[in-house]
């Protein structure tokens, strides 16, 4: 990956167009669970992608490039919902790459676990914007904790504490349900397993 950040900061184009096509859905997965909005989501990514290519010269750690990246998304992903008045709903996630297959044998389960993963995923877009980032830079896209706090430019512990505070008001929606909430939920919502088996 060095190497490949390295190619695109000498301006090889071929790179770059590697770069994109390796990331591009990720990033607008990332920016459609941070804001909610599909149509938003296609159009963040791009500028995402657009502002990499300009200033990636300016990236002295090639191996900081994925912190650089997601720092870049998450920032106009907030500035774009910003700018959007009343509150974002999230839209279905049943057209993601989560399918349910449904047969006789497994009718009752996908029943089950779309009911459980429309709940999370209602509970997840209910966190304010910092928190639902930060549970998405976690869970969907498997960034650490310094990574994160480099993403969002705050401390460690600022993170660790967001970490803390969205899964207390995760766990006090779900509970309302009937649900217990674990990590394997929000990375069910955020499609990092299958929900049915």
């Amino acid at each position: 990956m060095d190497d490949l950040i390295q190619r695109c900061q000498q301006g090889d184009v071929e790179a770059f167009s590697i770069l994109v096509e390796r990331n591009g859905a990720k990033a607008v997965r990332t920016a459609y669970l941070i804001t909610g909005r599909r149509d938003m989501a296609e159009d963040i990514a791009q500028e995402t992608f657009i502002q990499c290519y300009r200033d990636i010269k300016r990236l002295r750690k090639p191996e900081m490039f994925q912190a650089w990246f997601y720092r870049v998304l998450s920032r106009l992903s907030w500035r774009h919902t910003a700018k959007e008045k009343g509150k974002v709903s999230l839209e279905s996630l049943a057209d993601s790459d989560n399918k349910f297959l449904v047969n006789d044998t497994n009718l009752a389960e996908a029943v089950e676990a779309k009911l459980k993963k429309d709940i999370v995923q209602k509970a997840v877009g209910r966190l304010n914007t910092p928190l639902r980032t930060t549970i998405v830079l976690y869970y969907f896209n498997e960034l650490s904790i310094k990574e994160i706090a480099h993403v969002l430019g705050c401390r460690e512990g600022t993170v660790k504490s967001r970490l803390h505070n969205a899964r207390k008001q995760l766990a006090r929606e779900l509970k309302q349900y009937g649900l217990e909430p674990s990590s394997r939920d929000e990375r069910a919502y955020l499609g990092q397993e299958d929900v049915v088996q």
